[in-house]
């Protein structure tokens, strides 16, 4: 299930948790729990990036996840590519 949730994110440019943990069939609050192990493992690396950041301007969810006042992206790191693709 975690090299799904990997695959998913290398696959999808941009994509909400939400729509990753319906897709695996998890809880959103299990997937919380995938991601951190994911970043502990090394196969994402965490980004927070706080509301107002001029880098968000471009972004087409800008809109969508500052509701906490930041908002949190993930990426898959070259470890994490290498998993999913010996996986195959």
């Amino acid at each position: 299930m975690i090299f799904d949730v990997l695959k998913i994110i290398i696959d999808n440019e941009m994509v909400y948790k939400k729509e990753i943990a319906k897709e695996v069939g998890i809880q959103p609050e299990t997937l919380d729990d995938v991601l951190r192990l994911l970043v502990e493992r090394g196969y994402l690396r965490q980004e927070v990036t706080p509301t107002g950041d001029p880098k968000c301007a471009g972004c087409p969810m800008a809109g969508t996840c500052h509701e906490e006042g930041s908002s949190v992206t993930y990426y898959v790191t070259e470890r994490g590519k290498q998993v999913v693709k010996q996986r195959k």
